[in-house]
């Protein structure tokens, strides 16, 4: 198997080289995505991601021993998993940690190397999403399961490349997977609270530059984000309980599929 070798395949992915993070920045990012809280802006995202992806993950038949997590980053899941797998963390760079696997082609391994293949929040960089998915598709064992997530309604940076998945575009990728389930992480709720929360956020950030002293005001803005997360959950539950329609606003997707055998 040659991890981290170099392979024939183009690079479909950004490019390494950024600077890691002090070990302190890391372990906070960390911590925020595995154990998110109210005063977070994010908050209700990530606690209906790892909800949902604990679920999946728990649903994958076993057995399994060797998985790979696509875009690895700080590495926030890897206790979802059981204890004694062979686990094995790709990135581009070490920015977030350290990866065991570092390199930009999409997937330097060889064919039918794990039983699990994780990419959460991270497939949407990928620039040819069918070459993506076959790539998958030939790491993974036949049986085996890939649980991908990415993001709908959210910001983008115009820097860099990224592109946006429906769940009929998710089902059109894994069309000759098996048992494919789509799942849409959070609705209205979720996403209107993310998304006031986050504009909130960049008038902080903008009041920081500007006004020095302007830490005495993080208590106000602490107070915005929860306020703004506990409405965000009541319509979330208003609209599972009243809503009958359609159409849906979800702020993320997940699809698990199985290769078949």
């Amino acid at each position: 198997m040659r991890w981290g070798a170099p392979s024939p395949r183009s690079a479909t992915i950004g490019t390494a080289g950024t600077e890691p993070l002090a070990p302190a920045a890391i372990e906070e990012i960390r911590r925020s995505r595995r154990h998110p809280v109210p005063l977070q802006k994010d908050y209700l995202h990530l606690r209906v991601l790892l909800h949902d992806l604990a679920v999946a993950i728990a649903a994958v038949p076993a057995p399994v021993h060797d998985v790979l997590d696509v875009f690895c980053g700080t590495k926030p899941y890897r206790d979802l998993l059981p204890p004694d797998v062979r686990y094995v963390g790709l990135d581009i760079d070490d920015r977030y940690g350290e990866p065991e696997v570092r390199s930009t082609d999409f997937l330097p391994f060889d064919d039918a190397s794990f039983d699990l293949v994780l990419c959460i929040e991270g497939f949407h960089y990928v620039s040819d999403a069918g070459h993506g998915v076959a790539e998958l598709r030939r790491v993974v064992r036949p049986g085996g399961t890939a649980i991908l997530t990415v993001p709908l309604m959210w910001e983008y940076d115009r820097a860099t490349f990224e592109s946006r998945y429906t769940g009929h575009d998710l089902r059109a990728l894994f069309d000759s997977w098996e048992d494919v389930q789509v799942v849409e992480n959070g609705g209205r709720g979720v996403t209107w609270a993310t998304i006031t929360a986050d504009t909130v956020d960049l008038l902080e950030q903008g009041v920081a530059r500007r006004l020095p002293a302007s830490r005495v005001l993080s208590p106000l803005f602490a107070a915005a984000y929860l306020t703004i997360n506990a409405l965000g959950a009541q319509i979330e539950r208003a609209e599972r309980r009243f809503a009958q329609t359609t159409f849906a606003l979800p702020m993320n997707l997940l699809v698990r599929a199985r290769r078949p055998a």
